[in-house]
C-alpha cells in the first residue's frame, strides 16, 4: 500500500504503509488463546494476547479421623473412635457421616501476555523471545463436593461439642454438664468425646511434628487455593514459517521457554480463620500429598505453544 504527501502540483514525499499485522490463535501449556502480533522490522517483532486454561476437574480425597495421634482407637467390638463418635452424632442429629470427603480441583489459569521477538539470523525464521505474562495469583482451586456437605456439617457439629467440653474441663468445672443446644449429655459421653479428640482431616504435620487437622470453615466447606506470582517474566525461543509458500497470509509458529512464576506454587486453606500454607507441611497424606509433591518440582513453568496466524493487510 503506497501513499503520497502533496502540496499543489508538487509531490513532497512518497512512502509505503504496509504493516505486517497478524491475528492468531495458539494452544499449549498455557491453555488456548488469541494473539495480535506485528513484525516491526527485520529484527524485532511484538506480540500481545490473552491465554486461558480450559475448564477441567481432577479428584482429591481426604479421610476424616478422630484425634490427632493417628491411632484409630479400636474397642473390644472392633469399632474405631470415628465409628463410635459417628454413632453418637447419628443418634443426636440423624446424620450419617462418611469417613471420606471428596474434593474437586480445577485450574484457574489465565494471563495477558506481552512478548518481544528478536530475529538475529539471516533466515528470519528463528527468534529469541522475552516479555511477561500477567494474571491472577490464584491459579487453582479445590473445594468439597456438595454430596459431602452432610458429613462436613456433622464434623462441624461434633467439633463444636468437643470444644465446649474442652472449655468446661479446663475451666475447673467439677462435672461435664450438657453442652449441645442446651441439652444435657451424659457425663460418660462427654468424657469419651474429650478423650477421643476433635474430628478433622489429617493433611500433614507442622515442621515441629504437630499434626495439622483441616476442619470445615464457617460455611461448612473445605476449600484451598494454589498461588504463584501475578507477574511472570518469560524467556524463550521460537520458530515460524509459512504454511503454504504460495500464500504469505497464513503462518505457523512454535514457541518454547520458561515462565518465572516465583518458585514452586503455594497451597493455602481458603478460610479467613485458618490460612495455613499446606505446602509448608511435612508428611503430606494421600492424593493431596502426591499433587503437591508434583507441583513442588515446578519452580518455573515450562511453556510450549503452537500457533497459527493470519495477516490482516496484504
Amino acid at each position: 500500500m503506497a501513499a503520497a504527501l502533496s502540496l499543489g502540483n508538487a509531490t513532497a514525499k512518497t512512502f509505503d504503509f504496509n504493516p505486517d499485522l497478524r491475528l492468531g490463535i495458539d494452544a499449549g501449556t498455557t491453555g488456548t488463546g488469541i494473539v495480535l502480533e506485528s513484525r516491526i522490522n527485520g529484527t524485532f517483532g511484538v506480540r500481545a494476547g490473552f491465554d486461558w486454561m480450559p475448564h477441567f476437574e481432577f479428584p482429591m480425597h481426604f479421610s476424616i479421623q478422630v484425634g490427632d495421634d493417628g491411632d484409630p482407637g479400636y474397642d473390644e467390638q472392633g469399632r474405631s473412635r470415628f465409628d463410635r463418635m459417628a454413632g453418637y452424632l447419628e443418634e443426636m442429629t440423624g446424620f450419617r457421616i462418611d469417613q471420606q470427603v471428596d474434593m474437586i480441583g480445577e485450574p484457574h489459569f489465565h494471563n495477558f501476555k506481552l512478548l518481544v521477538d528478536v530475529y538475529p539470523f539471516r533466515n528470519k525464521h528463528w527468534s529469541f523471545t522475552t516479555g511477561f505474562y500477567a494474571g491472577p495469583s490464584v491459579i487453582g482451586r479445590a473445594y468439597n463436593r456438595t454430596e459431602d456437605m452432610t458429613t462436613l456439617i456433622s464434623v462441624a457439629m461434633y467439633n463444636n461439642i468437643y470444644y465446649k467440653v474442652y472449655e468446661i474441663e479446663y475451666n475447673d468445672e467439677t462435672e461435664l454438664n450438657g453442652v449441645f443446644m442446651g441439652l444435657e449429655l451424659p457425663p460418660a459421653v462427654n468424657e469419651k468425646i474429650l478423650a477421643s479428640g476433635r474430628m478433622g482431616m489429617h493433611v500433614g504435620d507442622y515442621p515441629d511434628g504437630t499434626p495439622y487437622m483441616m476442619e470445615p470453615d464457617k460455611d461448612n466447606m473445605v476449600k484451598a487455593e494454589m498461588k504463584v506470582n501475578a507477574f511472570k517474566p518469560y524467556l524463550g525461543a521460537g520458530f515460524n514459517g509459512l504454511i503454504d509458500r504460495r500464500n504469505d497470509r497464513l503462518k505457523f509458529a512454535a514457541d518454547c521457554g520458561i515462565m518465572f512464576w516465583g518458585g514452586a506454587p503455594k497451597v493455602y486453606k481458603s478460610d479467613p480463620e485458618d490460612h495455613t500454607e499446606i505446602t509448608s507441611l511435612i508428611n503430606l497424606n494421600g492424593q493431596v500429598g502426591k499433587y503437591i509433591n508434583i507441583s513442588n518440582k515446578f519452580k518455573v513453568f515450562p511453556l510450549l505453544n503452537l500457533s497459527i496466524s493470519y495477516r490482516l493487510y496484504k
